[in-house]
C-alpha cells in the first residue's frame, strides 16, 4: 500500500468507485457497531430503560461526531484536490492545520458537553427511568472527544489521498475491543450504560493511537512532528470555507434527529425505545449510500484537481447507479425483516409494535438517500459545501420539522405522523441535489494559477 494513497484520476471509474467504496462501507459498518454494540448489550442486561438511556445519550454524542465529521470533510476535499494536482507539500500543510484545529475543538467540546449534560437530557425529554444511566454514558463519552476528533481527521485525510483501506483496519481493531470490553464492563462488572461508554472511549483511543503510529512509520505525507502541528492561514481559510457549511449540514441533520427523539419521547418509554432501535437500524441501512457518496466526494475532488471535468461527471452517474441498487435492496430487506431486527434487541411487545410502524414509514427515506447522498458527495468534492448545507436546511428545517407538526399535531396522526414526516423529508433534499447537478455549478471549482504563478488550491 502506497504511503500517499491511490490515484483516482485514471482507470475505470465504476471499478474504482466500487473498490474505494467497499473498504469505506465496511469501516462505516464497524464504526456503527460501536453504538449498536452498546445498545444491544445494555438492552440484553438492562432492558428497555437501558436502551432508552443509550439512545438519548448516544444521539447527543452522534451529533458531536457528525459535526466533527462534517468539518473534517474539508480535509478530504482539499487533500484530494492537492493530491490530484500533485502538490504533496500543500496537502501536508492542510493536514497539519486540520489536526491543530481539532485539538482545540476537542477540548472545547469535552468541557461544554460535561457541563451541559443535564440540560441536554432535559431538553430531549429523556424518560426519568433512563436519566441516571444516560448521564453516566454521556459524561464518559464526552471525556473521549479528542479521540473522536483524531480518528475522524485521520480517516478524512486518508480518503482524500485515495486510501479507504487503512481506516477500515484501524476501526476493525477498535470494534473488536469495544465489543469485548462491553461484555466485560456491562455483563460481568454490571457497570450499566457507563460501562458501555467506557468501553467505547477505550476502543476509540486505541484506534486513534494505532492509526497515528502506523502512519508515522509508513512514510505518510505528514510527518507528525511537533513543529508540523501549526495553523497555516491560507489553509485555515479554505478549511473554514468548506468545513463550516459541511459541519452546519451535519449539525442540522442530527438536530432533526434530536427533534424527532424529543417528540417521540413524549409518548413514553416504549416509543423512545422503538425510535432508538429504529435509528440504529437506519444507521446501518444508510451506510452503503453514505459510503458511495463519500467515495464520489474523494474521486470528484481528485479529478477536479486534475481538471478532468468529464471524469468527475461520470463519477457522479456511476455513484447514482451503485447507490440506487443499494437503496432498493436495503429498503426491501428492512421492510421484509424489520420485525426480526427489532426482536434481536430483546425489547418488549409494546416496543415491537411501535417498531413496525417506524419501519413502515421511515424506511422510505432510504430510497431518497440514494440520490441525495451522491449529490452531496459531488458538492463536497467540488468544494460546494454551502450547497450541501442548503440541501440539509431544505430537507430538515423546511420539510421534516414542519411535516412533523402537520402530521402529528394538525392532522392528528400522533406518533405515526412523526414517523411519516421523517420518511418524507429526505425527498426534498433529493430534488435539490438533482437541481444542483443540472446547474453545473460543481464544474467551477478547480485548481487555478495564483498571481505568483504557483498553482494553489483555490475554491472559486
Amino acid at each position: 500500500m502506497g504511503a500517499v494513497g491511490k490515484d483516482l484520476t485514471e482507470g475505470s471509474v465504476f471499478k474504482q468507485l466500487i473498490m474505494f467504496s467497499v473498504p469505506f462501507f465496511l469501516s462505516q459498518v464497524l464504526q456503527a457497531l460501536y453504538s449498536i454494540a452498546d445498545m444491544f448489550i445494555v438492552g440484553k442486561f438492562m432492558g428497555d430503560y437501558g436502551i432508552s438511556a443509550i439512545n438519548n445519550s448516544s444521539s447527543v454524542i452522534m451529533l458531536i461526531t457528525m459535526l466533527i465529521s462534517g468539518f473534517s470533510l474539508s480535509g478530504t476535499v482539499l487533500v484530494a484536490q492537492y493530491i490530484g494536482a500533485k502538490q504533496k507539500e500543500e496537502a501536508s500543510k492542510t493536514i497539519g492545520t486540520l489536526f491543530t484545529i481539532f485539538i482545540y475543538v476537542s477540548v472545547i467540546f469535552t468541557f461544554a458537553g460535561i457541563l451541559l449534560r443535564g440540560t441536554i437530557l432535559s431538553i430531549l425529554n429523556t424518560p426519568k427511568e433512563a436519566v441516571l444511566e444516560a448521564k453516566n454514558y454521556i459524561t464518559i463519552c464526552f471525556s473521549g472527544t479528542i479521540f473522536i476528533c483524531g480518528y475522524n481527521a485521520v480517516s478524512a485525510i486518508l480518503r482524500g489521498t485515495g486510501d479507504s483501506k487503512r481506516p477500515l483496519y484501524f476501526v476493525a481493531v477498535a470494534t473488536v475491543i469495544n465489543v469485548v470490553l462491553d461484555l466485560i464492563f456491562v455483563g460481568v462488572f454490571n457497570w450499566g450504560a457507563g460501562g458501555a461508554a467506557f468501553a467505547t472511549v477505550l476502543a476509540q483511543a486505541f484506534s486513534f493511537i494505532l492509526a497515528v503510529n502506523t502512519l508515522h512509520k509508513s512514510g505518510f505525507i505528514f510527518d507528525f512532528k511537533l513543529k508540523s502541528f501549526k495553523i497555516d492561514v491560507s489553509k485555515l481559510k479554505l478549511i473554514v470555507k468548506i468545513g463550516i457549511p459541511s459541519a452546519v449540514q451535519s449539525t442540522i441533520v442530527n438536530f432533526s434527529i434530536l427533534f424527532v427523539i424529543s417528540s417521540v419521547n413524549a409518548y413514553g418509554l416504549a416509543a423512545s425505545t422503538a425510535a432508538g432501535i429504529g435509528a440504529k437500524i437506519d444507521s446501518f441501512a444508510t451506510l452503503p449510500t453514505i459510503a458511495v457518496g463519500q467515495s464520489v466526494s474523494s474521486m470528484v475532488g481528485q479529478n477536479l484537481g486534475a481538471e478532468k471535468i468529464d471524469r468527475a461527471k461520470k463519477t457522479y452517474f456511476s455513484g447514482l447507479i451503485l447507490s440506487g441498487i443499494f437503496g432498493i435492496i436495503i429498503f426491501t430487506f428492512v421492510n421484509l425483516e424489520g420485525n426480526m431486527l427489532f426482536k434481536a434487541f430483546g425489547c418488549s411487545d409494546e416496543t415491537l409494535e411501535i417498531g413496525r410502524v417506524y419501519i413502515k414509514y421511515c424506511s422510505f427515506a432510504y430510497l431518497a438517500n440514494s440520490v441525495a447522498f451522491v449529490s452531496n458527495g459531488l458538492a463536497t468534492g467540488s468544494g460546494n459545501a454551502i450547497f450541501a448545507m442548503c440541501s440539509a436546511i431544505t430537507s430538515v428545517i423546511l420539510a421534516r420539522i414542519p411535516l412533523i407538526f402537520l402530521f402529528e399535531k394538525i392532522m392528528g396522526f400522533g406518533l405515526q405522523g412523526i414517523f411519516m414526516a421523517f420518511g418524507m423529508g429526505q425527498y426534498f433534499g433529493m430534488i435539490i441535489g438533482i437541481l444542483f447537478f443540472l446547474s453545473g455549478k460543481w464544474k467551477r471549482i478547480i485548481i487555478k494559477e495564483s498571481p505568483k504563478g504557483k498553482k494553489e488550491g483555490v475554491l472559486q
